[in-house]
């Protein structure tokens, strides 16, 4: 097997798996680089590939392992104390450890019983404000538009509460949206849905998730026909197009995807994720995104490579 020679004259194997830089995995894990540095020099927390000129290069397994220790170390463990503790310890440690506690959403779903704007908007804002981006809408957001959706089809949301909350919703993560200047630079991602998909918030919340992630998302809303997604991302040279699909029907689902896939140039990769994604054909050359973790690492790759992942 070929491999990296680093500064000191040590030989590490080249991996077959992705591999991504310091910054990336800071990204990735949310440790900072200097975290990163000390659990590897003190602890032996992972030991990173070394390009030739000693810079590191982490593997998906490497960044697996620094986000399962993170958590053990939020949960209370010391780093000391799980360092070097193997996966399935970790997974026991974890399973045995108390749920961090999450944003109660009950006030939420009352404003937005009692259509109270306001009120809903406040709330949601402050969250927003606190928990940052990718946090709200992994913590609040998408619980609180699942049980905006059990209530509703329960028949005890009206249309309009439900209404109200998405717009609201639209509203803030749409101001969420806003790629750093050197996200700026990295390989736009084209975020939409199908046509028939009127369910855009998802994709909405995905965008806003690559975009903390240190991507570049350009979000053009949904329901858009398949030419008109291939035009766009073509107008902005996206290097991925990301289709969000809440409820898929069958067939008609399928069937534009494969129209999608073959007005794409083969170099756009073309991602499909949401709850309605799992239960779709997918055409060949068309990748599933199964959750927010996923679509990160791909995210990651593309601004490291700067072409498609």
């Amino acid at each position: 097997m070929p491999r990296h020679r680093d500064p000191q004259g040590s030989d590490a194997p080249i991996s077959k798996e992705p591999t991504y830089s310091l910054g990336a995995v800071a990204r990735l894990t949310g440790l900072s680089p200097h975290v990163l540095r000390a659990w590897e020099r003190r602890y032996g927390a992972v030991t990173p590939l070394r390009t030739p000129g000693g810079t590191r290069r982490y593997r998906e397994s490497d960044v697996a392992r620094l986000r399962q220790l993170r958590a053990a170390v939020q949960a209370g463990h010391t780093i000391g104390e799980v360092a070097n503790a193997p996966a399935e310890e970790l997974a026991r440690r974890l399973e045995l450890s108390p749920a961090l506690p999450t944003p109660p959403i009950a006030p939420l779903l009352e404003a937005i019983e009692q259509l109270d704007a306001a009120t809903t908007e406040r709330l949601l804002g402050a969250q927003l404000a606190a928990l940052g981006p990718m946090r709200f809408v992994h913590t609040v957001a998408s619980p609180l538009l699942h049980a905006i959706g059990s209530r509703w089809e329960a028949g005890q949301l009206c249309i309009a509460s439900e209404h109200m909350a998405s717009s609201i919703l639209r509203s803030l993560l749409g101001g969420a949206l806003r790629p750093t200047s050197a996200a700026l630079q990295a390989p736009p991602v084209l975020f939409t849905t199908l046509p028939g998909e009127t369910h855009e918030l998802g994709s909405l919340m995905a965008a806003v998730t690559t975009a903390d992630a240190g991507g570049h998302p350009v979000f053009v809303g949904g329901n858009l026909p398949v030419a008109e997604i291939a035009d766009a991302a073509d107008a902005v040279g996206a290097a991925a197009v990301a289709v969000g699909v809440c409820h898929g029907n069958g067939n008609d689902s399928a069937n534009s995807l494969g129209a999608l896939r073959a007005a794409l140039p083969l170099r756009v990769k073309l991602w499909v994720g949401g709850p309605g994604a799992g239960a779709l054909a997918l055409p060949p050359q068309v990748s599933h995104i199964s959750d927010t973790g996923e679509l990160e690492r791909k995210v990651a790759l593309l601004v490291e490579r700067g072409a498609p992942s």
